[in-house]
């Protein structure tokens, strides 16, 4: 383990209170990571920790930033598709739905000037993070769940748990998924049309 260097500007150790417009990152508030539009957590239904999540949503914020600094993307939308995570009252997740309650799991699309996912870029930006972002894991995930049989890409990233002190081990594990089955471990594979 080793001590992550935090821009005291942004480390939630340092907030009094810790709210949906609290930015964890240069224009990055919180509220990016509840969720997309239509399916927004609300900030006020968060049980867990809101500065340990803080912390953890800081170290996506980190991976943003890269892509935001990025010109190859210039032309693309870096979105959260699912954020923060809060389970229903009788639920008792398990998985990523587990690591979303926390902001450790963030799932990311990156789309097109048209609106609709990049898959060639989506790719493309799997492998910048696996070269330069700090991860516990990165998940390229393809799918044809699609009703016309298209595919869709997504990347979940996972980040290490992060203490108060910010001691973190990033294991940087990768895989790429289809149709929520293992396509390939310890690398990444492009899936296109």
């Amino acid at each position: 383990m080793s001590i992550y260097l935090v821009d005291p500007t942004y480390n939630p150790n340092f907030f009094d209170s810790i709210t949906s417009s609290t930015k964890v990152g240069p224009g990055i508030p919180i509220a990016k990571f509840l969720g997309a539009p239509g399916s927004r957590t609300q900030f006020d239904q968060i049980t867990e920790d809101t500065k340990k999540i803080a912390r953890q949503l800081y170290l996506q914020a980190e991976a943003i930033r890269l892509v935001q600094k990025n010109s190859d993307f210039n032309q693309n939308r870096l979105t959260v598709s699912e954020g923060i995570y809060v389970p229903a009252i009788t639920e008792s997740p398990s998985g990523i739905n587990k690591n979303k309650m926390t902001g450790k799991s963030i799932v990311y699309q990156l789309m097109a000037p048209s609106g609709q996912i990049d898959i060639e870029k989506s790719f493309d930006l799997a492998v910048f993070w696996k070269d330069y972002a700090q991860f516990d894991e990165l998940v390229l995930d393809y799918d044809t769940y699609d009703p016309d049989g298209s595919i869709s890409c997504q990347i979940v990233l996972t980040m290490p748990e992060c203490t108060e002190s910010f001691d973190i081990n990033f294991s940087q594990k990768i895989q790429t998924d289809m149709n929520g089955e293992l396509l390939s471990a310890n690398e990444l594979v492009e899936v296109l049309e």
